[in-house]
């Protein structure tokens, strides 16, 4: 009886993004194992492929209007909405890598998003 009292007294938490992607979600590049083959060692397989997704990431979030600071559930949902990662949340590595490809992005005065 707590344990249902404490859900009705829970506020409701919707994790959605301030803006939806409006200008579209971008296209993934191709994953470690299609970019290098077999030759890659494990550790740059999985830096190439969080940086695929951490820049996939930033550039959607980026045409859309987002800007920093954003909180990790938002960077979660956004990563979640690529194709590719219905169900997966990213590590704090990735969420970082996020956060640094769409620093670069808004602080760069020659990149702009064109309707």
């Amino acid at each position: 009886m707590l344990r249902a009292l404490r859900r009705a007294l829970r506020p409701a938490r919707l994790r959605i993004p301030a803006r939806r992607f409006t200008a579209g979600i971008a296209a993934l590049p191709p994953t470690a194992r299609e970019a290098f083959g077999t030759d890659a060692t494990a550790a740059e397989a999985i830096a190439y492929n969080r940086s695929r997704v951490a820049t996939a990431t930033a550039v959607t979030l980026y045409r859309s209007g987002h800007v920093l600071p954003m909180p990790d559930d938002h960077l979660d949902d956004a990563v979640r909405a690529l194709d590719d990662f219905p169900y997966s949340a990213p590590s704090p590595e990735t969420r970082a890598a996020i956060r640094a490809a769409l620093a670069v992005l808004e602080a760069d005065y020659t990149v702009t998003v064109a309707h």
